[in-house]
């Protein structure tokens, strides 16, 4: 019987779902400052956020059976959550100031009982995005 692997290092990608790639696209490289890797029309957007990776998909592509394609279907129905890290309260603050600057309404900001703060938005997809500092986890 072989050794348990251990705990994994990191997450290296997670993935949100919207109908409009063009749009998930935009707001993702032009509010967050993050670089497209690849991307497929109508179907996908992988941008690369530090060392993880952000993959937007259509949800009905994505769910769809293709003989071309062995990864297997995945979808999701309804807005999802993905949150960026801030290393502080100053910096959730530049947050809030860019967010308010660009149009974005804030959907809420928030002082964690334990400690640290979040603020959040929604992408054009309808998905909650949130910026929180890392101490919120008990993070450095």
């Amino acid at each position: 019987m072989s050794q348990p692997a251990g705990p994994p290092q990191a997450i290296l990608e997670t993935s949100i779902y919207a109908a409009d790639i063009d749009a998930a696209e935009a707001f993702y490289r032009d509010v967050f400052g993050l670089a497209v890797v690849r991307r497929l029309e109508g179907k996908f957007c992988f941008l690369r956020c530090g060392e993880q990776m952000l993959l937007v998909f259509n949800p009905e592509e994505s769910a769809r059976l293709d003989a071309r394609n062995p990864v297997p279907r995945h979808g999701a129905q309804g807005p999802g959550h993905v949150c960026f890290r801030a290393g502080n309260a100053d910096e959730i603050d530049r947050w809030r100031e860019r967010f308010l600057s660009l149009g974005l309404a804030i959907e809420h900001d928030h002082v964690w009982p334990g400690g640290g703060r979040s603020v959040y938005i929604r992408d054009p997809a309808g998905n909650s995005i949130e910026v929180a500092e890392s101490r919120i986890w008990k993070l450095p």
